[in-house]
């Protein structure tokens, strides 16, 4: 059965970490207001996978899966004969992808394309589609077909089975995770294995943009103890680190054309946590990591707890998860300002951690249903099994 797992975290064997005490200088970064999307949807659990450049957001809760726009929401309708859906990726096109089943009788994953108000299936089966770029070109993976590139129509392979694809850019590269447990890289029909951080065993490649630089996560053993990474050809693997020297693992998941990079660090595996404990968005610029609790505009905040950041567009605005009086919801952050904001004085950069994983799915993209969609989408490592 293929589960969609999401964006995993891995590992943490800390070998040498430098621990700053003092403030550096400030650097120019954004404050952000904050726009509850979760309170449109009426439900009490959601979270938002991806956003385009028009700030348009895919979204899921428990057993459905909403677009984003202008300020109102609509819901995207499963394929006929299915009941509930699960959405992973949307191009500037306002196109989104995702996949749908009968809970009541579950035969396999249905992909689908949601453009212009209709739900129009893929022709793949047993499929779960994770991204798509501005030419309607998708990717993902497939039971016994392994990852695929979809076009005109058209699923062609590009690795074997057990191997996922997670992202593309408007390039035509792709990345995502080998059956081996590595993060890869594929372009003009060559596939690269990108590696892991000194000493691990287990990476992921979440996101690529377009000038080819990669956000992902490495580790030794789990979901619970990894680094997020960013990697270009001319560096490799770098080490992210961690929010804060308590913090168990860090998690790369998205990333724009300016080279900067969102996701989640903290010490709480349940990724899915509406206490809001134990985990904090990320904003990775300018070489510096920072909470991005601490980002808010004052007053705009929205009671929120900004729990992990799953997308960020090439103006800015992100979108992701958090907790607002003890519920789950899908949020955007949209800058108001470009401001002078000191450096994180806690900051943590680790040489070497752990890994790990083989949940499924949805960060970008747990709990609590029976059904398969929801297990993909509540999952936090990508991952056909």
């Amino acid at each position: 059965m293929l589960l969609l797992q999401w964006k995993s975290c891995i590992t943490a064997i800390t070998l040498t970490a430098i621990s700053l005490t003092t403030s550096k200088s400030a650097l120019a970064v954004s404050l952000y207001s904050v726009t509850d999307l979760g309170s449109l949807t009426g439900e009490a659990f959601s979270y938002a996978t991806d956003i385009n450049d028009s700030g348009e957001v895919a979204i899921n809760s428990l057993a459905s899966s909403f677009f984003y726009s202008n300020g109102s929401l609509k819901k995207i309708s499963p394929l006929p004969g299915d009941n509930e859906s699960g959405v992973t990726g949307i191009n500037n096109l306002g196109q989104v992808v995702g996949n749908s089943v009968a809970s009541n009788n579950f035969t396999g994953n249905n992909p689908f394309l949601y453009s212009n108000g209709i739900t129009q299936p893929l022709a793949i089966k047993n499929a779960i589609p994770y991204a798509i770029d501005n030419r309607t070109q998708i990717v993902g993976g497939a039971s016994g077909f392994g990852p695929f590139l979809y076009s005109d129509g058209i699923a062609t392979s590009i690795g074997t089975p057990g191997t996922v694809a997670y992202s593309l850019n408007n390039l035509g590269q792709v990345v995502g995770i080998l059956s081996s447990n590595t993060a890869f890289l594929y372009e003009n029909g060559q596939t690269t294995n990108l590696g892991t951080l000194p000493g691990d065993a287990y990476s992921v490649a979440n996101d690529i943009n377009n000038s080819g630089q990669v956000v992902g996560s490495s580790g030794l053993t789990g979901v619970d103890d990894g680094h997020a990474f960013l990697y270009s050809s001319s560096t490799g693997l770098q080490d992210l680190g961690r929010l804060r020297p308590t913090d168990l693992f860090s998690f790369g998941v998205g990333i724009n054309n300016l080279g900067q990079a969102v996701g989640f660090s903290g010490s709480n595996s349940d990724f899915f946590a509406a206490d809001g404990n134990g985990l904090r968005a990320f904003l990775y610029s300018d070489n510096t990591l920072y909470d991005l609790n601490d980002l808010i505009a004052p007053g705009s905040d929205a009671g929120f707890t900004l729990t992990a950041a799953s997308a960020i567009n090439n103006n800015g605005q992100i979108a992701g998860r958090g907790a607002v009086n003890g519920e789950l919801h899908a949020y955007l952050l949209t800058p108001t300002s470009s401001v002078s904001v000191p450096e994180p004085t806690s900051g943590f950069p680790i040489l070497s951690f752990g890994a790990v994983v083989t949940l499924f799915a949805a960060l970008k993209r747990q709990p609590h249903s029976s059904s398969a969609v929801i297990q993909q989408k509540l999952q936090v490592n990508k991952a056909i099994t």
